[in-house]
């Protein structure tokens, strides 16, 4: 126990992290120490009238004083700098600023001692290293003894050491014999608990490193931002580099100003938005991910994510995960589907179904004045039908979409909404055009089955029915289109009654 007390068994790391502590508190009590000493001997200066040998004396001790501290302040600032301390010089410095130290304090000691003054700034000195320096217990024990042990010798030499307490002198040097081990003891214990709780968010920090190595093959790029670090790292780089980042002047990771230089212009705002490192944090309080969609002008459309690792009391992620992944292939299987969905399997027009959507958008909307809805039927078809069959039937179905599509082209959309029943969604200021160009494709046509093609057609215009909401703009089309079927089986003399179509 004594043995282990004295001479305490230390992991290399426990050691540099105790050097270091030790080193910033020198520094610190050196500036402290520097700074009120030369306040005293400014005061000490202004308040004599008279300069003499003796008060030349209490200055050159008290400038020793303020040198020596400020000397100790600038090297173990230019010790800490290093990457790594060496434990050598450590034990150096705190051996010899002890020494210096205490030799000053029984210098000084010593002439107020022939005055009959009190030893205070000994005192006060010992008191004062006791706390800041840190050397092995054996070696400051063996200090500790030893200056008291000089300075109580002098005390001999000039008085017989009449003028202290010599109890209470030797009491004090147990004391502070003892606080020096406690010191250096307490140091260590706080040093190893920091080592090993570091050990421990190492090891959890490395564990989800492995984590995410393991799943960055499904991203194309995986980036890690510390925001205790304020650093960036790339997870998929064979070597990882940390990179730093200045969170009052940088508002974007390196990752992700690359990115932007080839996001699609007019989703650049929006992408520049997402990517803001100052609002990302709390943007994801409270959420296992936020994530959207963005087109590369060369790849196509990617996702980014950012993902918290790891969150304070508070739910704020300190530790985010910012990803990319192509996403072309899965959103074109998505427009596919919707293609699918919203498309007629035997024409390829849209279906009933986005027909009713667009019908619901347009009501949602509001119309503009040039807004019209066509309405077309195929006639004869159940003839075709009978005669040829369902193929011949087909044919006129799907010839009749091809013209009305030719004939719209972009500038429009064309629908089958029922057999052989078609609708048309446009904005055109010339209706009556758009049904001449549809004559004359349905009149130009010629399939394998039927000779010629015949389409009613009607329309209702907005313009001419401002009074009309979409639904009743419909049925007007309708109407229009029936009254053109009615002239159609007039004109061929064909009974509706007999043949509907």
């Amino acid at each position: 126990m004594v043995k282990e007390f004295f001479f305490p068994k230390i992991d290399k790391e426990v050691v540099e992290l105790m050097d270091k502590s030790s080193m910033k508190s020198i520094k610190n009590i050196s500036i402290i120490v520097a700074v009120f000493e030369s306040i005293a001997l400014s005061v000490f200066i202004l308040t004599r009238e008279n300069i003499g040998g003796k008060e030349w004396l209490s200055i050159y001790s008290v400038l020793f004083c303020i040198l020596t501290c400020l000397a100790g302040y600038f090297f173990t600032k230019f010790l800490l700098k290093k990457d790594s301390l060496d434990h050598i010089q450590a034990v150096l410095l705190n051996s010899l600023y002890y020494s210096v130290m205490s030799i000053w304090a029984m210098w000084s000691s010593y002439a107020k001692y022939v005055e009959d003054e009190q030893i205070l700034t000994f005192y006060a000195v010992e008191v004062m290293l006791v706390c800041f320096i840190a050397l092995r217990p054996w070696l400051s024990t063996l200090f500790t003894l030893g200056t008291y042990t000089i300075q109580f010798a002098i005390f001999m030499i000039v008085d017989g050491a009449d003028g202290i307490n010599v109890i209470n002198y030797f009491i004090l040097t147990l004391v502070s014999a003892i606080g020096m081990c406690v010191r250096y003891h307490s140091l260590h214990d706080t040093s190893e608990a920091a080592i090993k709780l570091q050990k421990s968010k190492d090891s959890e920090i490395r564990e989800k490193m492995d984590i995410l190595r393991a799943i960055a093959d499904i991203y194309d790029k995986v980036n890690l931002i510390d925001f205790v670090e304020n650093t960036e790292m790339s997870v998929r780089d064979t070597v990882q580099v940390k990179r730093s980042i200045d969170l009052p002047t940088q508002t974007h990771t390196i990752l992700s100003t690359k990115i932007r230089e080839r996001v699609m212009p007019d989703q650049l705002e929006k992408f520049i938005a997402f990517t803001d490192l100052t609002t990302v944090r709390s943007r994801l309080v409270g959420k296992r991910l936020i994530s959207d969609d963005f087109v590369d002008v060369v790849d196509g459309w990617f996702k980014a994510q950012y993902i918290p690792i790891d969150v304070d009391e508070n739910d704020v992620p300190y530790r985010i995960v910012f990803t990319t992944r192509n996403v072309e292939d899965e959103k074109q299987r998505e427009e596919s589907l919707i293609r699918i969905a919203m498309t007629d399997e035997l024409t390829r027009l849209f279906n009933r179904r986005s027909y009713e959507e667009d019908l619901l958008a347009y009501q949602q909307q509001g119309l503009k004045k040039n807004f019209v809805i066509f309405s077309a039927d195929v006639n004869g078809l159940k003839k075709v039908n009978d005669t040829v069959g369902h193929v011949g039937g087909d044919e006129l179905i799907k010839g009749a979409a091809d013209c009305l599509l030719h004939a719209i082209r972009n500038k429009g959309k064309v629908y089958r909404t029922g057999g052989d029943e078609f609708a048309i969604l446009i904005n055109t200021d010339d209706p009556q055009e758009i049904c001449r160009e549809i004559e004359e494709y349905v009149t130009a046509w010629h399939g394998k089955y039927s000779e010629s093609l015949s389409i009613s057609l009607g329309y209702a215009s907005y313009a001419e029915n401002e009074g009309l909401d979409i639904h009743e703009l419909e049925k007007k089309a309708d109407s229009e289109m029936y009254k053109s079927k009615t002239r159609y089986y007039e004109k061929k003399g064909i009974d509706r009654r007999v043949s509907t179509k």
